[in-house]
């Protein structure tokens, strides 16, 4: 209470603790826990600083288990950070502690407790946090020879009893679960998601970009693939080692893009770098390509696995998906704030909206070094389309006026191997976590390749067409898109094409085509049928393949061109509509009005082989 504004309170204190709680996403909970441990173990002294995340058997049940070392907690301390909005030793602050993370994020999954337990000069205090009756809060307990109820308790005797060790101090926070039979350590949400054995290891390696180098964190045995106890290493720390190649490239605004390939081993497909598999070097699982935008060292708005396939190309990296990694990371005083459960970050400025990695597509992909490039394109399907398709398209382009849209400017020029190094080549020595190496530093980086300028004409009146002019100015309109062909159902389910026709990306101007929709094996099937006695029967089936194909092509194509004319004239959630999957789709389905065309053209190509067998 000042003498200009009487402080406003809570109504229901117990409503918005609840409400607070239950809002909060699962998927925070290990981030919160973790992130606290290790800033209360660089409270210890310099080479004691760890933090180890294990499973411990409680009644006969796993339960996990997060422990650091660092200074611990009395009583008092421990019982006054149960609280909602509280923090002991650290300031509340927008910019770095909200002060309610872990609890909030760990008790809608672990309702039947979450055990606090810390170490301060040799006295173990503990309590319980759960949700009984409605109500989240201090579990009450009784214990032989102490009378009443209370919410904190000292377990000294027990923990010596089950091994601890009191000459240091640590605090453990042990996840109970939902029910006492739950083992948290495989099941920390209780099947509701389901989680993969070395969950604690993918979602610690998909939050953290970066640890402090002072705190060793380490994953117990039964946590990995690999059954191991080994130190977790952050993408950071393994970046100079464990990758094939990267190269990190300075960007607008202070911002900097890290581009990682990770390739393969010799061997079968699709087989894992043996020096990814080694649980000693903390990544004891097949790391896939990801994305996202990193600040003050984590994660955020993560494109993982399957959603880094399927918008891959909007960043220039059509292929390559699986083994390509991009982080996109804002300095420290870029205008955004994490959202109160740290999920994602919100702009400062303005209506504080969302921050989305897909809003630095344009700079990704103008960026891409040069090896990058190259790697893409020997990786590119074998998909060539027909020159006239092309032709054809380009020439419906020019008749309705679509104007060349600015894209990103082209990749610069590969990159020189640092002095005394080659391409995949581990370094003597790996990089400090805490300082870049030299040829990562901004100032030993190449200037970014400039975007393309210049205002397109204005669109023309719809329906209006252009003459043949020779002398037209080709640069003022949409060039055809590039069309890549997908023949692989992996490659297609990955993409988001399953039971669809086409894909297009206006970001890079590609348009991915299914070339085992169900509309080209109808038309394939028709054209089989119906040629059926008019000569060889392969070569029937090959031209009425080549044909369905390439009339599921030219449909989708000239679907795309008309939808690129609409720019400027239809509103953009139109545009969206008319340029999606589902429309691009429903053009493909239309087998009929192509058929006159295959028809014709399959004719001719059966007579001239008839002709070429006659003459022959």
């Amino acid at each position: 209470m000042t003498g200009e504004i009487s402080r406003l309170k809570v109504g229901d204190e117990g409503f918005l603790v609840a409400s607070m709680i239950d809002r909060c996403p699962k998927s925070m909970m290990l981030r919160e826990l973790v992130r606290n441990a290790v800033e209360a173990a660089q409270t210890a002294p310099e080479g004691e600083r760890r933090v180890v995340v294990e499973a411990v058997v409680v009644d006969g049940v796993r339960k996990l288990s997060i422990r650091n070392t660092g200074r611990g907690m009395d009583a008092d301390e421990l019982y006054r950070m149960c609280d909602i909005a509280s923090s002991i030793r650290k300031q509340n602050s927008l910019e770095q502690n909200f002060g309610m993370g872990a609890k909030v994020a760990s008790l809608p999954s672990n309702r039947f407790g979450l055990r606090y337990r810390s170490c301060r000069l040799g006295r173990v205090c503990e309590v319980v946090l759960g949700w009984r009756d409605g109500v989240y809060g201090r579990l009450r307990r009784g214990r032989p020879g102490l009378e009443g109820l209370h919410e904190v308790l000292d377990v000294t005797a027990e923990a010596l009893a089950e091994g601890a060790r009191l000459e240091q101090d640590w605090t453990e926070v042990l996840l109970l679960g939902n029910r006492a039979e739950q083992d948290t350590a495989a099941e920390p949400y209780d099947g509701a998601p389901p989680m993969v054995p070395y969950w604690v290891a993918e979602e610690l390696h998909k939050r953290f970009f970066r640890l402090p180098a002072d705190v060793e964190l380490i994953l117990a045995e039964g946590l990995d693939r690999n059954n191991a106890a080994h130190r977790f290493e952050t993408i950071w720390q393994r970046m100079g080692r464990h990758y094939t190649r990267h190269e990190t490239v300075a960007a607008e605004d202070g911002c900097l893009i890290h581009y990682l390939f990770d390739a393969y081993a010799p061997g079968g497909p699709g087989a894992a770098d043996d020096r990814r598999t080694v649980a000693a070097q903390g990544v004891p699982y097949f790391v896939h390509g990801m994305a996202g935008l990193v600040f003050r060292d984590e994660i955020y708005d993560l494109q993982w696995h399957q959603q880094w396939l399927h918008l891959g190309p909007v960043f220039g990296i059509p292929f390559c998906g699986r083994n390509v990694s991009v982080f996109v990371e804002l300095p420290d005083h870029h205008p955004v704030l994490p959202d109160g459960y740290r999920q994602f970050l919100r702009r400062r400025d303005g209506l504080g909206e969302q921050l989305f990695l897909r809003q630095f597509a344009t700079a990704v992909a103008a960026l891409r070094p040069g090896w990058l490039v190259e790697l893409i394109e020997r990786s590119a399907p074998d998909s060539a389309v027909s020159g006239d398709v092309s032709e054809a398209l380009r020439r419906l382009l020019r008749e309705l006026r679509v104007p060349r849209r600015a894209r990103a400017g082209p990749a610069r020029d590969v990159a020189a191997p640092a002095p005394g190094a080659t391409a995949g080549e581990e370094p003597d020595e790996a990089p400090s976590p805490d300082e870049p190496p030299a040829e990562l530093r901004p100032e030993a980086l190449p200037e970014p390749a400039a975007e393309a300028s210049g205002d397109p004409p204005p669109p023309a009146p719809p329906g209006a067409f252009e003459r043949d002019d020779e002398t037209a100015d080709e640069d003022a309109y949409e060039p055809p898109p590039q069309i890549i062909l997908m023949r692989d159902e992996a490659e297609i389910g990955a993409r988001g094409l399953a039971e669809r026709g086409g894909r297009y990306y206006p970001e890079t101007h590609q348009l991915f085509v299914n070339c085992l929709y169900p509309a080209v094996a109808s038309m394939r099937g028709l054209l089989e049928e119906e040629f059926a006695a008019d000569g060889d029967a392969d070569a029937v089936r090959l031209a009425a393949a080549r044909l369905a194909e390439r009339s599921l092509v030219e449909r989708v194509g000239r679907m795309l061109v008309f939808a690129l004319a609409k720019q400027g004239r239809w509103a953009d959630w139109e545009m969206e509509h008319a340029l999606s999957a589902p429309a691009l789709s429903l053009a493909a389905d239309d087998i009929h009005q192509s058929l006159p065309a295959a028809r014709a053209a399959l004719r001719a190509e059966l007579r001239l082989r008839q002709l070429a067998h006659a003459l022959a």
